[in-house]
């Protein structure tokens, strides 16, 4: 698993930015089979401040390790981290449990100093000495916030990837429909080279709500691309 998270740290450096300056292949062991670790420093050259545990079917955040190396999950992911690792104070990991709704989004900062501050943020987390409610929380859903967009939604979306690149910035409200249907643009994709077709059950979805009207624009958005049921896909998006 240490291939698989270097495999996708040069895959990140690859795209350019900052990313050298603020990224690290973790020491730390994958929690569980199916997730990688990247490490978060503090700077070029920095130490290691905390790491987070990715799937690696679909990049998502499992959960992070702080300073002290202690895991902690995200409520419905337990089971991928170790039994001793505490549960996150959130309903789960959407936008929508961190922040409010992705309609936010735009409202967190990307970037160098960004990923900086979200790493000192996960590493300073100790849930024994943390406030069930108030600020701190909404700083530590902002923190997890930003991080899932600088690595995970960079590497889905070329044009999230393109704004990180730009330095400190924030996500732009025209690409939030790219974080939406990311999903259901990777299925069309990889549908479209089995069968040469653009024409699968999606395709009026994403001309509608992303504003993607063919193969050609699905192709210029999409990234790393995610391979799901049709089934899930569908009752994911109410279809």
């Amino acid at each position: 698993m240490h291939f698989q998270a270097a495999f996708f740290l040069y895959f990140l450096l690859d795209l350019g930015g900052y990313r050298s300056d603020v990224l690290s292949v973790s020491d730390l062991e994958p929690p569980s089979d199916g997730l990688f670790v990247v490490g978060l420093t503090g700077g070029l050259d920095a130490d290691e401040l905390a790491a987070v545990a990715l799937q690696g079917h679909d990049l998502s955040l499992a959960g992070f390790a702080n300073r002290t190396r202690h895991w902690h999950a995200f409520r419905g992911r337990e089971g991928l981290v170790p039994s001793a690792a505490s549960v996150l104070p959130f309903g789960g990991d959407t936008y929508r449990d961190l922040i409010g709704g992705i309609q936010n989004l735009p409202g967190v900062p990307l970037g160098r100093d960004a990923m900086v501050r979200a790493a000192r943020v996960l590493s300073s987390y100790d849930p024994a000495a943390f406030a069930a409610e108030g600020n701190e929380v909404e700083e530590l859903g902002r923190a997890l916030a930003a991080v899932t967009v600088m690595i995970s939604e960079a590497a889905r979306v070329k044009p999230i990837n393109e704004t990180r690149v730009g330095g400190e910035a924030r996500v732009a409200a025209e690409h939030l429909p790219y974080i939406e249907h990311w999903d259901t643009m990777s299925f069309e994709l990889l549908r479209l080279r089995r069968t040469g077709r653009w024409d699968g059950p999606f395709t009026e979805l994403l001309r509608k709500d992303a504003g993607i009207g063919g193969a050609e624009e699905a192709g210029a958005v999409a990234g790393v691309l995610i391979d799901r049921d049709l089934e899930e896909l569908q009752l994911a998006h109410g279809i």
